[in-house]
């Protein structure tokens, strides 16, 4: 069987590394001169996000055979929004490095993978649907899956990154909330070590050309002192994405729209995706039922960023005074209750009684406008 993987990020090394246990090799594309993203950053598996799963390095090596090895024990979480900070501690999750050193995760993977890379190579995916038996789609992009079809916008945000000098807690992320210079998203700060880490600002609904102006005002406002080692920007859009697979072509990371939503992260859904569309091309298994739990997390995380996109700063101060409530913070953090899972449906029943109710309000002023 001939399996082309356009993309070698982590969900396409992924799929490459899951095929080759099934005695598959893939040829892989990708268009640049190595793996990893361009710049480095610090990226978080949040334990809270994928539950029931309690400790998602642990179930990627159980589950689907991929062994990665975090930078650093995520412990601490401190929240800042303009009126309220709060902390949170436990085993919280991990720090894993993204960029292109020996320890990033695509390096990690790349060295589990024995199949063929082509490098500097941009892979046209009609003519390889035509010459491979499958063709993965894992370029980390909306194109393919656009032309096809297949993609709906839920997130569009712009990011503005550095490396920043000072001293740190590597345990420890830092993140703020704040409508004036991130709008319905979010800043934060993961340290790669004592003295240096990644500081990035997430806007929603931003252009390139205002980033620059929204990253002086968060510096103004949160009055940092840090030192600028380095400086990046990306475009940085979440999707919703259906059918996953068009004919032989099936999409994995966020091509397949496993960018998670609700505070953006990917590498654990993105790695799971790659995996699962492995086995079902070498089980020919049908590729949405293999997806299907991913998917039910993917809607939740979508319903739980549409609601975050409605607060304001006052909403966020009470959101976070609510989350480092002692009682309420155990229940989060230091349980196993699907936190996102639950929030999303009891916002979903919040929703539907706040249209009932509008409705009734609505059908009740007509009434009383047509009495004579």
């Amino acid at each position: 069987m001939r399996v082309a993987i356009i993309g070698a990020g982590v969900s396409g090394l992924a799929c490459a590394h899951e095929l080759e246990r099934h005695g598959i090799m893939p040829d892989i594309f990708e268009q640049r001169r190595r793996v990893g993203d361009l710049f480095a950053h610090m990226a978080v598996a949040l334990q809270i996000l994928h539950r029931p799963v309690k400790d998602q390095l642990k179930d990627l090596k159980e589950n689907y055979h991929i062994s990665l090895k975090p930078a650093n024990v995520l412990k601490k979480i401190t929240m800042h929004t303009p009126k309220v900070t709060g902390s949170i501690y436990g085993n919280l999750g991990y720090l894993m490095l993204k960029g292109q050193s020996e320890n990033a995760v695509s390096n990690q993977l790349l060295k589990q993978v024995k199949s063929p890379v082509y490098y500097n190579t941009r892979a046209e995916y009609t003519k390889l649907a035509r010459e491979y038996d499958y063709v993965v789609v894992a370029t980390g992009g909306r194109e393919i899956t656009s032309i096809l079809g297949c993609w709906e916008d839920v997130s569009l945000n712009w990011v503005m990154g550095s490396t920043v000098l000072g001293s740190f807690d590597p345990n420890a992320m830092m993140m703020w909330l704040n409508t004036e210079y991130a709008g319905s998203s979010y800043a934060y700060l993961t340290p790669f070590n004592r003295k240096s880490a990644s500081l990035v600002l997430i806007v929603s609904n931003a252009k390139r050309e205002e980033m620059g102006y929204y990253w002086k005002k968060f510096w103004q406002i949160e009055g940092f002192d840090y030192r600028v080692a380095s400086l990046w920007d990306l475009e940085h859009v979440s999707g919703y994405v259906y059918p996953h697979q068009v004919g032989n072509i099936l999409f994995v990371g966020n091509s397949g729209g496993f960018l998670e939503a609700f505070l953006g992260f990917a590498l654990y859904s993105g790695l799971v995706s790659g995996v699962l569309a492995a086995r079902s091309i070498a089980g020919g298994r049908d590729y949405e039922s293999c997806l299907r739990q991913l998917v039910a997390n993917s809607k939740f995380s979508v319903t739980l960023r549409r609601e975050l996109n409605r607060l304001t700063n006052k909403g966020f101060d009470h959101l976070v005074a609510l989350l480092t409530t002692p009682g309420i913070k155990q229940l989060v953090y230091n349980t196993n209750l699907d936190f996102i899972k639950t929030s999303a449906v009891l916002l979903d029943i919040v929703e539907r009684a706040r249209s009932l109710m509008d409705r009734k309000i609505e059908t009740g002023r007509e009434g009383w406008e047509k009495k004579p």
